[in-house]
């Protein structure tokens, strides 16, 4: 049996998923094998089957594992995806220009998604996103709590739009735009983020389509020229 470490309290299910993606990729187990049942992982990580099966979901999006029913979780031959690695949450966001790639995308994508909620919105919605804006307020000085508060915030939208195929590509590069998002709080602080969440769940009680496609746009385009600033003041230091 592999060594796998106990996970910690926060996002069970994205440390549980990592784990078992960085044995699969070191070939711990192999093609066809079996891996361990859900009532033995469960025990090796000290987390819930509900935990377990969801890191285990991730795992098959991403075309690393096959689960039949009443068979267990079997290891698939992901070759085939290495043409996609340039996409794959195995990727490092560690470079400014990276950070803008990501946020470029999230620029396009999430503009749009956000315009999909407004009329979907539903007062609970509402609810978890400024309990989720009052965990960014308190996690200032957190950058990893305070951008899994963020990611948690842009995912609810993502979910509020009921696009099936919206929601599915969030959760294939999950990894790359959470990230990112650690990053851009360690760049720049919490400022940008809170300001504009806050107008946001304004916006989205008010049910103003267009003021929430605009504040989600100039959201994250100020984020990006924020970014490149930074890096034009490091070149001038240099």
């Amino acid at each position: 049996m592999p060594k796998l470490k106990r996970v910690k309290t926060e996002s069970l299910r994205s440390q549980v998923y990592v784990q078992l993606k960085s044995k699969l990729m070191e070939g711990v187990w192999k093609i066809g094998e079996k891996l361990p049942s859900e009532n033995e992982l469960c025990e090796l990580f000290g987390v819930s089957r509900v935990t377990v099966r969801a890191a285990i979901q991730q795992l098959g999006i991403l075309g690393l594992v096959e689960t039949k029913h009443g068979g267990g979780t079997f290891v698939r031959d992901f070759s085939t995806i290495n043409a996609v690695d340039a996409l794959h949450p195995l990727m490092q966001i560690n470079k400014n220009q990276d950070l803008i790639t990501v946020l470029v995308y999230r620029k396009i994508i999430e503009k749009g998604t956000v315009g999909l909620a407004v009329p979907k919105i539903t007062n609970k919605d509402i609810e978890y996103l400024e309990e989720t804006y009052a965990t960014m307020l308190s996690c200032t000085d957190k950058p990893a709590k305070h951008a899994t508060a963020d990611h948690s915030f842009h995912y609810r939208i993502a979910q509020i739009a009921h696009n099936p195929i919206i929601t599915k590509v969030y959760e294939i590069i999950n990894e790359i735009i959470s990230t990112a998002m650690v990053d851009v709080v360690k760049l720049l602080g919490c400022e940008i983020g809170l300001r504009y969440h806050r107008k946001l769940i304004d916006a989205l009680k008010s049910g103003d389509k267009v003021v929430c496609e605009a504040l989600m746009d100039e959201h994250i385009e100020e984020t990006i020229q924020a970014i490149l600033k930074l890096s034009e003041r490091n070149c001038r230091k240099r």
